[in-house]
C-alpha cells in the first residue's frame, strides 16, 4: 500500500514538473523543449534559464530543419519565441546566448521583408508559421511584450 502511494505521488510530481512543456526533443547537438504556456520574450528567457536552458538558437540549415520539424509536432501555434534580439541602437539581431550577430553564422531564415523593426518596437525574434499567409516557419521580428509559446534549448 505504501509503495503504491509512493508511486502515485511520484507520478503526480512528474506530471506537474513538466506540465508547462511538451515532451523534450533530442536534436543533433541539443535538446529542446516547446512550452505549452505563453510568456513575453523576456519572461520566456528567464523561464528557460530557470530550467538550465536558454531560448533556442539556429546555427545552420540543418538545425533549422530539425527545429521546425519538432515544432510541427507541437500544439498548433503561429508564433514561437526564439533567442534572437535587436538592441535599440543597432540595426541587426544577435543571438542571446553568445551575443553574436545572427548574420555572421552564414545562415538566416527571415521571412521576406523581415526584420522590419515594425512600429519601432519589434525587437525580439520568433518563428512565424501561418500557412494561410503562405508563411511556413520563417523568422520574424515581433513586439517583445507579446505573450506566446517559446522554445528552450540546452546544447550538448
Amino acid at each position: 500500500m505504501i509503495v503504491r502511494f509512493a508511486i502515485i505521488l511520484f507520478l503526480t510530481y512528474l506530471s506537474f514538473a513538466h506540465a508547462d512543456f511538451n515532451p523534450e526533443h533530442k536534436l543533433t547537438g541539443k535538446t529542446i523543449l516547446v512550452s505549452k504556456i505563453r510568456k513575453n520574450w523576456f519572461d520566456a528567457l528567464d523561464y528557460c534559464k530557470n530550467k538550465g536552458m536558454t531560448l533556442a538558437t539556429v546555427r545552420g540549415r540543418r538545425e533549422n530543419r530539425e527545429l521546425t520539424n519538432a515544432l510541427r509536432n507541437s500544439p498548433v501555434a503561429t508564433h514561437h519565441w526564439i533567442g534572437g534580439i535587436r538592441h535599440l541602437n543597432e540595426n541587426f539581431f544577435r543571438w542571446i546566448h553568445n551575443n553574436n550577430k545572427i548574420e555572421t553564422t552564414g545562415y538566416t531564415n527571415w521571412q521576406p521583408g523581415e526584420p522590419n523593426f515594425g512600429r519601432g518596437i519589434e525587437l525580439c525574434m520568433e518563428y512565424w508559421n501561418d500557412p494561410t499567409k503562405n508563411i511556413e516557419w520563417k523568422w520574424n521580428d515581433n513586439d517583445c511584450k507579446q505573450e506566446q509559446i517559446f522554445v528552450c534549448e540546452k546544447r550538448d
